[in-house]
């Protein structure tokens, strides 16, 4: 193949392979990482939706004449089911699975001499039969009605085996006095699949367990299943007996994703005003944390977009400066070939079939390629936005080239040959000070519109832009200091003997501007890497802060009533190095009000020992009321009191938001020695220690339960969007990383040659290869300073900039989140990076050295 074009682009075959890949790298990330975040957001919706409490139920209560009436038989049953999802709005028609109808009875006590009660629910579940086998015995079938018919039930045989129960027992059981129901076993099963999602909702149809009736007294429950017949007999036994029926709908998450969650939990007021709203019917409603759940997820996903369309708007903007710089360098590379082209009388057109044939040669087909790559990649789904990212990435490339043609609009080799555009010496142009002004006037305006705009602004484009402008106005302060930081630096190593330190100053002074594009690049890395350090510095310490705030100390026991003997029990736990009890009182009242309020009682100076990280809690043994008490209370001070307690008189409480176990409703934390006499109330115990084991503090204070602060923080952790987030910040990191590294290294490596030269000369005249190490690290030293340190204190100042766009609160319980700095780790890693560059520099000048008599015989390489 010959030609001047071909020549040509076999002559600068590095500069184009160099710029080739690039754009292949971009427009694959292009692609790949808003798909890749997209199919977070999605699989977070879906386990949001698919949450325990997820599926939509509805749920209504009736008895005898009403119960036959309209749930007759088995084809009503389904009837009604059919005509709830007729009622489903379309938002939530798609994401609803089949309907599955059950009828329940309320708990029924089994007469018999037991060591402690035993309760049995009898259900009519027309989903579960065909999800069952019968391991002996067969299906419960009864016979006849009314009061005297046995009615025939199956039970599973975990609940058979822990109870002694065998096919053919005959048991008595009752829900209402007088009205006892005699009902026989007819079979015993198993879960044809035990891991079946239709029992997760279900547990007790396979399992036993137990409910505490009372503080003293815990009775063991199951669940036993009849059929149609059995419940017929039921509710015809007696007109008093209630039944709950249940229409559950099923909610794939598959069908979920973050574009429909909104009109999901807004299709929820829709249903339930038609389900309550419904006529000749007995009176349902809707039950499901459905809604709550994605209104949750919508309110985090906001958040998310905000904050990470700061991170991507970073990375697309260092793509795009790293492909513009390759750009670049290749038009610095053909500035003589175009300049001797315009001397022989070439028109600017003529010029531009090199210039932009070569960028294009490389770019177009490598964009394309890379297109091609991301999707092939299947990191999620395609995004339009991709599209126009990876075309505006190869016309910003071929923009350059053009910019490079008309830099030729003079008489030839003099407007290339005899110019000097030194970073050092070069005046900026009238044009460049308006490009410049301009710049920073867009970028405040971005900040003040996005700050305007809060936390609605979501995906707003503008949350992508501001980053950009930011880093844009911050590289032209840069750019406009970094010339006078060079010629201040020069008196004073001339006045040092050895002679690396000057002459790499004075090397990185002659750099064009071109060569000074790094820096851009570099603080726009450098800041997005700032600002995801910073961010998750602040989410974590956030999420520890709200941990703090709901548990209140290490570990929280919720407990009967606690007195000295128990409270020490709870101390001499292994790991327990301190614990305070609180007692709790509700329902009391003041004279003028008989809302009820909650009185907790505690030492707070104590308290505050164990747990002073406890957020939203003042010290003294003052009283402190919730927002809602304090209304009540006035500025004179009520009287608290019930049976059971002393009065307790309060004034001029102080106001807190919350306090640990409390986030709701009126309540006043007092002194533990104004409750202290009040006897026969719950307690809870906060506990400070390590390695705790909630087992044995459960054992220690018997009661309702123990909550872990580490288990709060590890929900709170294990968040799906939290990992969405996390995993796109450490893919940020790295991405920009990598694209800084690979704008140093192209410079280097493309300046190579020349440097080569240079460097041959000078040992020529003594220089060791030692010193031109040292000289290859002292001329790349100032950019990488310069640039990191500029982006980085973006980075660090980004949160505070973007205001209310960064809000955190949704992945923290609402508890507010502190400005943080990066931990040691984030730090580590820029130190790192730098390592790395310099290192660069120096493999880069040892692969390129050339001996001295060899540069003095060629003269050119």
């Amino acid at each position: 193949m010959s030609g001047p074009g071909p020549r040509l682009a076999r002559t600068q075959w590095a500069p184009l392979v160099a710029l080739a890949v690039l754009a292949l790298v971009a427009a694959v990330l292009a692609v790949a990482l808003p798909a890749r975040m997209t199919a977070g957001y999605d699989r977070s919706a879906a386990a949001a939706a698919v949450r325990p409490g997820g599926d939509i139920e509805v749920e209504g209560r009736a008895g005898g004449t009403t119960a036959i009436t309209t749930v007759s038989s088995e084809d009503a049953l389904v009837s009604h089911a059919l005509a709830w999802q007729r009622s489903l709005p379309a938002s939530i028609a798609g994401a609803a699975g089949r309907p599955e109808p059950s009828v329940a009875s309320d708990a029924m006590f089994v007469h018999a001499r037991l060591p402690r009660p035993r309760i049995l629910y009898l259900n009519w579940d027309l989903g579960a039969r065909e999800r069952i086998r019968a391991v002996a015995g067969g299906p419960a079938v009864t016979a006849g009605s009314g009061r005297d018919a046995d009615v025939q039930i199956m039970v599973s045989k975990e609940y058979a085996d822990k109870f002694g129960y065998t096919v053919g027992d005959r048991l008595t059981i009752a829900d209402l006095p007088d009205a006892d129901v005699h009902v026989q076993i007819s079979g015993l099963y198993e879960p044809v699949r035990p891991a079946d999602p239709y029992w997760t909702p279900r547990p007790g149809l396979l399992h036993p367990s137990e409910k505490r009736l009372d503080r003293d007294t815990t009775a063991d429950v199951g669940t036993a299943l009849m059929n149609e017949s059995g419940y017929r007999a039921l509710a015809r036994a007696t007109s008093d007996r209630l039944f709950t029926f249940h229409w559950r709908f099923p909610i794939r998450g598959s069908a979920i994703d973050a574009a429909n969650a909104s009109g999901i939990a807004a299709g929820m007021d829709a249903f339930r005003s038609a389900v309550e709203g419904r006529t000749g019917f007995f009176h349902c409603s809707v039950v499901t944390a459905l809604d709550d759940e994605l209104d949750r997820f919508a309110r985090q996903y906001r958040a998310a977009q905000s904050v990470l369309g700061l991170v991507l708007g970073g990375l697309i903007a260092a793509a795009a400066g790293v492909l513009l710089l390759a750009a670049g360098l290749l038009g610095e590379r053909l500035r003589p070939v175009l300049g001797t082209m315009r001397a022989r009388g070439a028109s600017l057109w003529q010029l531009a079939v090199p210039a932009c044939g070569l960028t294009a040669l490389a770019a177009v087909p490598a964009g394309a390629l890379g297109y091609a790559a991301g999707r092939l990649l299947d990191a999620g789904p395609a995004q339009r936005t991709s599209a126009y990212a990876v075309a505006l990435l190869v016309l910003a490339a071929l923009t350059v080239s053009a910019a490079v043609v008309l830099r030729e609009r003079g008489s030839g080799l003099e407007s290339s040959a005899g110019r000097r555009d030194d970073i050092g010496s070069a005046r900026p142009s009238s044009r460049r000070l308006v490009l410049e002004v301009l710049l920073v006037a867009l970028a405040v305006i971005g900040v003040v519109l996005l700050r305007r705009r809060g936390q609605g602004a979501g995906s707003d484009p503008l949350i992508a832009a501001v980053p950009v402008l930011l880093a844009g106005a911050f590289a032209v302060l840069v750019l406009r200091a970094y010339p006078q930081l060079l010629r201040a630096a020069g008196p004073v190593l001339r006045r040092r003997s050895g002679a690396v330190a000057f002459l790499g100053l004075a090397r990185a002074a002659r750099q064009g501007l071109v060569g000074a594009l790094p820096v851009v690049v570099l603080l726009l890395v450098a800041s997005v890497a700032g600002f995801t350090a910073t961010v998750d510095a602040a989410l974590r310490a956030g999420q520890v802060r709200a941990s703090w705030a709901e548990v209140g100390a290490e570990a929280r026991v919720e407990s009967g009533p606690l007195d000295e003997a128990g409270l020490r029990r709870v101390r001499a736990v292994p790991g327990v190095t301190g614990a305070v009890r609180a007692r709790v009182i509700e329902h009391v009242s003041t004279a003028s009000n008989t809302a009820p309020m909650t009185v907790i009682g505690v030492d707070l100076d104590a308290y505050h020992a164990i747990a002073p990280d406890v957020p939203g809690l003042p010290g003294g043994q003052g009283a402190l009321a919730s927002p809602l008490a304090a209304r009540d209370m006035g500025s004179s001070g009520v009287t608290l009191s019930r049976a059971g307690m002393d009065p307790i008189h309060v004034r001029s409480p102080r106001v807190i938001e919350h306090f640990p176990g409390r986030t709701e409703g009126a309540f006043v934390v007092v002194p533990y020695r104004e409750v202290e006499r009040a006897t026969g109330f719950p307690s809870q115990v906060f506990v400070a220690g390590h390695d705790l084991d909630a087992r044995k503090l459960r054992g220690a204070a018997p009661g309702h339960g123990v909550m872990m602060r580490q288990d709060v923080l590890r929900d709170l952790n294990r968040a799906p969007l939290v990992s969405v987030m996390r995993d796109t910040f450490l893919g940020g990191v790295l991405i920009g990383g990598g694209f800084g590294l690979l704008a140093v290294l192209f410079v280097l490596v493309v300046g190579a040659r020349a440097r080569a030269r240079t460097v041959a000369h000078l040992r020529a005249i003594g220089l060791s290869r030692r010193q031109s190490r040292g000289l290859a690290l002292v001329e790349i030293a100032p950019v990488l300073l310069c640039a990191t340190a500029a982006g980085w204190v973006l980075g660090l100042l980004l949160p505070e900039i973007t205001g209310p766009v960064v809000d955190l609160r949704p992945y923290t319980g609402g508890y507010a989140v502190p400005a943080h700095v990066p931990d040691l780790p984030a730090l580590l890693g820029l130190v790192g990076v730098l390592l790395l560059a310099a290192a660069a520099a120096v493999v880069v000048d040892r692969v390129f050295d050339a001996h001295p008599g060899t540069v003095l015989r060629s003269g050119d390489l």
